[in-house]
């Protein structure tokens, strides 16, 4: 290539491998989370009872794309009496469009929009594995949408209660980002799961995703070393590997709008904001009226002590501190604000907040 890049060029080899849904051929780092999700389906594949299971870790750690690998290997598994119904319930959240996207897993069929109660919807699901003599694990991806409109609970109830009506074998897990749902006591009977945790990736780790993604979908020396350092300073500074892709992304497209041949640090600072932005935005469709309340007041404050930061919130919002202190933490597992504690001499020791 020449200095600058001419209309019809491209700094990408394949950008489909920067894309948020792509799966990668080799998946690195998350090899025991993905033995423990296929050593709780396994019984399922001989028509036996799945293992419930909860996977919990910051976004942009792996959940997603390691429910997709194990789909794709168990369907490649000849013969099988287990069907995997994946729901990502970012863009499936009523009730009934639960149900309805398992039905057209399990039936090839579209349920009507509209008109089948809900009791019907799984008595049909029940009856269709009981007729094909299959099992089925249900995967709730994104599940704290659910968790937010508050129909998690029945859901899972009612998928794991239908061996008590009919001799099926459901097995279920739910995937979080923030952290693991209070079940109620009704629940705790039939919902007793594995958790399976997806910490942050590591600076080495991270570095090493991001520089694999190089290598694969660019063109060679259009993102240097130092670059793809200071991408990985951001993404773990996140905890979350998908804003690095991203923001590797955003990068290289600024780069080709100047007609650049390379990437550079200018590059990355102007696609910091715009990736900043979208993983806002993302955010803010999951959290409830309280966090977001709370998030504002910390932008507002900037640095606040979690006494001052209370007393806003409870101000504002009339809650206690039992749900400031939940909607505090979800936050910081979040990273949309940072918290310390700091000793303060005779004063004891205070939590300071730190708005992003």
């Amino acid at each position: 290539m020449k200095n600058y890049l001419t209309w019809e060029q491209t700094l990408f080899k394949d950008r489909e491998i920067f894309d948020s849904g792509y799966v990668p051929e080799t998946f690195l780092y998350r090899e025991a989370q993905m033995k423990s999700i296929g050593y709780s389906i396994a019984p399922g594949i001989e028509g036996k009872q799945p293992q419930n299971i909860i996977c919990l870790g910051p976004p942009g750690t792996g959940k997603t794309t390691s429910f997709k690998k194990i789909i794709d290997q168990a369907e490649q598994i000849s013969p099988s009496n287990l069907i995997l119904a994946y729901v990502n319930c970012r863009y499936t959240q009523t009730h009934y469009s639960v149900l309805a996207e398992i039905y057209k897993k399990i039936t090839g069929i579209e349920p009507p929009t509209s008109g089948i109660a809900l009791k019907k919807l799984y008595e049909k699901i029940a009856k269709t594995l009981m007729t094909r003599n299959k099992s089925m694990f249900v995967i709730l991806d994104d599940a704290d949408f659910l968790v937010s409109r508050k129909i998690f609970l029945d859901i899972v109830n009612n998928f794991l209660r239908l061996h008590e009506e009919y001799p099926i074998s459901v097995g279920l897990s739910s995937v979080h980002s923030t952290q693991c749902p209070l079940l109620d006591n009704g629940l705790t009977s039939v919902f007793i799961p594995t958790i399976i945790k997806f910490p942050s990736y590591s600076w080495d780790e991270t570095f090493d995703i991001l520089n694999t993604r190089v290598k694969i979908g660019l063109y060679s020396n259009v993102v240097k070393n130092e670059i793809i350092e200071k991408i990985t300073d951001y993404a773990v500074s996140k905890g979350d590997i998908r804003f690095g892709i991203d923001l590797l992304k955003r990068s290289v497209i600024i780069a080709e709008k100047r007609a650049s041949t390379i990437a550079e640090f200018i590059d990355v600072d102007t696609a910091l904001i715009e990736a900043s932005n979208e993983r806002m935005k993302r955010y803010l469709k999951v959290i409830t009226d309280s966090e977001t309340a709370l998030l504002n007041l910390a932008s507002d404050l900037g640095t606040s002590q979690a006494g001052d930061l209370f007393c806003a919130f409870s101000k504002r919002t009339r809650k206690g501190y039992t749900t400031f202190h939940k909607s505090l933490n979800k936050l910081v597992n979040a990273k949309l604000v940072y918290s310390h504690i700091e000793n303060r001499g005779k004063n004891g020791r205070t939590r300071v907040i730190i708005a992003k």
